[in-house]
């Protein structure tokens, strides 16, 4: 096999792991039965729009010949929109490590304050050492990471379909939520755009990096598109495992589950420990397959924050990535609470729609023209971000309470991406 046909199966799996987190383990599945059918379809179709707006943005960079950072610095003159699209990786690395820890430690440690913030020094320190001693081996890493998740999650779903037993009425209602017809609505659009986003990893500035450290001589249709479409098969495989996990229960706890939000489903994992108290080789593989799917997230969203920090301040590795660490986890150490948490949560979810928004500043100012389907493609995207955005701005400052400080901390923000620049030493072209 020759080096360019090794290191597209490489990215192949790097883009399937960044794009599939807990979240499609946790959330994919709650999504599905929550709005049925209906919802699968206009989530698949979310995804294949902003999967072509994820090639864009690597094909983009990739011609360009600028680094993707230089891009913002130099070439567009906004500096201030990659140090916001910085801000939510940070927010994120700052929750994300205690779910994905917790994984497998929840069962000892449970799911509190301090289990919260125990599983993120843990985390903190495995992605350290990683980022600052495998070096130009980071990748790769990465993508047999993702490797292993993807065995992984194939095996435990097998294993569970094999080992619960069948409860025909408990899985006659699961099948039933999972192909119910239900009317388009704006919470049904909201969150399947939300899912998509998720499920393609828009608003971290991935596929920009990726588009820096690939040529021509990739395909990057082929890439991206077979990393979502594995990913989008491991929610389908996630799902069957949810529902088989849950089964030993009732049907409530089911709905309790498909009703009961982010937290709801890491509820869920948490209580996993007593529903498979029987079944602990199950529960072993579960825990393993959501580890992997935080860990093959984390590392290429904190692969970006540490480049963004290496090239805005010109420091070395190891620096960049005590930097990015250190801010990471100050954060990590306010929203350890899990409500807190959950706030954190809902700003970046907020956050993120605005900043895929600034991914597409360098698609659309690069000098190569697009093609009419192209600005098409980047257009709608653009209004179903937007459209996202102002109807998830509005929902958690209806819910109010801890909630508010989502909206004005995704607020800030955004609008530090908008209006910022003057505030950031820019560099020469």
């Amino acid at each position: 096999m020759d080096e360019i046909k090794k290191w597209t199966i490489y990215l192949i799996f790097l883009v399937a792991g960044f794009a599939t987190g807990v979240g499609s383990i946790g959330l994919f599945p709650q999504f599905w039965l929550q709005y049925g059918i209906t919802g699968m379809v206009v989530y698949v179709l979310f995804l294949a729009v902003l999967t072509y707006v994820a090639v864009l943005e690597a094909e983009t960079v990739m011609k360009s010949g600028y680094y993707f950072v230089e891009l913002y610095n130099k070439v567009s003159n906004r500096p201030a929109m990659i140090l916001s699209i910085f801000a939510v990786v940070a927010m994120f690395l700052s929750y994300y490590t205690a779910n994905t820890m917790l994984s497998i430690l929840s069962p000892v440690l449970g799911t509190g304050t301090v289990a919260r913030l125990i599983a993120k020094i843990i985390m903190f320190a495995i992605i350290f050492l990683i980022l600052t001693r495998a070096k130009e081996k980071t990748f790769a890493i990465m993508a047999l990471g993702s490797v292993f998740f993807v065995v992984a999650v194939l095996l435990t779903a097998i294993a569970f379909k094999a080992q619960i037993p069948e409860n025909a009425a408990f899985l006659g209602m699961a099948k039933h939520m999972m192909v119910a017809r239900h009317g388009i609505s704006l919470a049904m659009i909201k969150a399947a755009a939300e899912r998509a986003i998720y499920g393609v990893g828009l608003g971290f500035a991935f596929y920009l990096m990726l588009g820096s450290f690939i040529n021509e001589r990739f395909n990057t249709k082929v890439i991206i598109g077979t990393g979502i479409l594995i990913q989008l098969l491991i929610g389908v495989l996630s799902t069957v495992i949810v529902v088989y996990a849950i089964a030993p229960t009732t049907p409530d706890r089911l709905l309790e589950y498909v009703y009961g939000g982010e937290e709801g489903a890491i509820q869920m994992l948490g209580d996993l420990p007593d529903i498979l108290a029987d079944y602990p080789i199950l529960l072993a593989l579960i825990g393993i397959s959501a580890f992997f799917a935080g860990f093959t997230s984390l590392l290429p969203t904190a692969e970006v924050g540490l480049q963004i920090i290496e090239s805005m301040i010109g420091i070395g590795r190891t620096k960049a990535a005590t930097y990015l660490i250190g801010v990471s986890l100050l954060i990590g150490i306010f929203d350890s609470p899990p409500t807190i948490a959950d706030m954190v949560l809902k700003a970046v979810v907020v956050a993120t729609f605005f900043t895929a928004i600034y991914e597409l500043y360098p698609v659309v100012s690069s000098k190569e023209k697009l093609s009419a389907p192209a600005m098409a493609v980047v257009a709608i995207s653009a209004l179903i971000l937007a459209v996202g955005g102002l109807y998830a701005f509005f929902g958690v400052f209806k819910a109010g309470g801890v909630y508010i400080v989502s909206g004005i901390l995704a607020a800030i923000i955004i609008l530090f991406g908008l209006l910022g620049d003057s505030l950031v030493p820019q560099k020469a072209a």
